[in-house]
């Protein structure tokens, strides 16, 4: 008896399949181009998710026709009706074999490359539905199969939406927290079910998707809008960056300049600066830029901080390559400050850069030079000696007391005494131009003795070879 029954159950199916398939109406695909101007659009999904309702309300009659077969018909259409475009497509179902006991969630096709004449055999070859309504299941099956996916994500569930648990509402909710922008959910509506349809209605809009009733796409100018809306969108770029505004990170990108593909310039450097602004375009990595794509320069020197070594360089100061004023003779005077840019080696400066060579002074008709100033004349031998290209002139002078002649003699014999001074301690002869200059040359008056005082006197010239 129990044989009987089920060989019963599944002639009924097969006669009700063959009767749905005798009464299904020829569907002439509507040309895409021929409705819509295509040029204004631009593909939308990059992977096509289909989840197809093979649970046992599903063949229930609906119209006079089982809803299970106007499922895989409308899909079937849509099949038709959509181009060979780029994709990736799943076909998923849920329900239960009819020599099986359990429900469960089976993938009947996959490809990497969306094929219409594989898709159209994977839906003619899923079995009568029967079982559970398991689409929680396949919904979190398909989070899985797609969470490596990168680019846009199509769901389209065609299903009554009948004894469905409203867990799936949540799964399709932390999908899209997950996804964002990059998902939709889209649903097909079969039967006649008020809940099934505001069931599907709710799931479509927590994926940022839309439901559509199965007879309201049925014919193939409305099929033609379904595919339009789910696989595709207009086209608009503000900016006409080649970039369509719902893609484009920098919507405001001037015209004829050349964007990445997230619509921004480009910026070679990685300076923050796009390359149309940047004056600086090799700016190397992780170094601080002003509007112009250019390395920071705070002293404004012309070497940028993070090569500058001297970074608070007075402006207008000589510099050298690494941003500090010059010192070209080495006497911790820069060369801007230097009055004296020719120092020796070893002597002792002020704060002009000169060497402070101390005047020797003499007393009134004396030549002979104090002891208490060896010790400088000492350091006048070690200077000469650290510098051999330099030579020494010692210029003698005298007050104007007596004679202009006998001045002029004394002013030569004190700057010989000086100069033999120099010789006793190792100075060669060549090396020091000695003469005398008498009153001629008075650095103070002659009228009192103070200044008297301060004209008699050997002064020292750096001569260099």
């Amino acid at each position: 008896m129990k044989k009987q029954m089920f060989i019963l159950i599944v002639l009924s199916g097969l006669l009700i399949q063959l009767w749905g398939c005798a009464t299904t109406r020829p569907f002439t695909p509507k040309d895409l181009n021929e409705k819509f101007n295509m040029k204004e659009y631009v593909q939308k999904t990059n992977h096509l998710y289909v989840i197809l309702d093979a649970s046992g309300s599903m063949a229930y009659f609906y119209n006079f026709r089982d809803k299970y077969t106007q499922a895989k018909e409308i899909l079937s259409h849509m099949n038709q009706t959509l181009p060979e475009i780029p994709m990736s497509a799943t076909i998923r179902t849920f329900g239960k074999k009819l020599w099986k006991l359990d429900s469960e969630t089976n993938k009947v096709y996959l490809s990497n490359q969306y094929r219409t004449s594989e898709f159209d055999n994977a839906i003619k070859n899923i079995g009568w539905p029967s079982g559970q309504s398991l689409l929680p299941k396949a919904l979190t099956l398909a989070q899985e199969d797609l969470k490596s996916k990168s680019g846009n994500i199509s769901i389209l569930v065609v299903s009554d939406g009948k004894d469905i648990d409203d867990s799936a509402i949540s799964i399709v909710k932390t999908m899209k927290k997950t996804m964002g922008d990059r998902l939709g959910v889209y649903g097909i509506h079969v039967g006649d079910s008020r809940d099934g349809h505001a069931f599907l209605d709710t799931l479509t809009k927590n994926g940022g998707g839309f439901v559509d009733k199965s007879e309201d796409i049925s014919e193939p100018d409305q099929m033609a809008n379904f595919v339009n809306k789910v696989f595709y969108e207009k086209f608009i770029d503000n900016d006409n960056d080649g970039i369509a505004n719902k893609h484009d990170k920098c919507p405001k990108t001037p015209e004829k300049i050349a964007v990445d593909k997230q619509g921004c310039p480009f910026d070679t450097d990685k300076d923050g600066i796009y390359d149309y602004l940047d004056r600086c375009e090799k700016t190397p990595n992780d170094v601080k830029v002003d509007n112009a794509g250019c390395p920071l320069d705070k002293d404004e020197d012309g070497v940028p901080d993070y090569l500058d070594l001297c970074q608070d360089t007075p402006k207008g100061a000589p510099i050298n390559d690494k941003g500090c004023v010059i010192d070209a003779d080495k006497d911790g005077v820069f060369d801007h400050l230097d009055q004296c840019e020719r120092t020796p080696n070893g002597a002792r400066v002020d704060e002009s850069g000169c060497w402070i060579i101390q005047i020797i002074h003499f007393q009134t008709n004396k030549k002979n030079v104090k002891k208490t100033l060896y010790p400088y004349l000492e350091e006048i031998t070690k200077v000469l000696t650290e510098n051999p290209s330099m030579q020494l002139a010692i210029y003698g002078h005298s007050d104007s007391i007596g004679r202009a002649s006998y001045n002029l003699k004394l002013s030569k014999r004190r700057a010989n005494t000086v100069a033999k001074e120099l010789i006793l301690m190792g100075i060669a002869k060549e090396r020091l131009i000695v003469d005398g200059f008498g009153e001629e040359r008075p650095i103070a008056t002659n009228k009192t003795e103070e200044g008297r005082a301060k004209n008699r006197r050997v002064e020292f010239k750096i001569i260099w070879k």
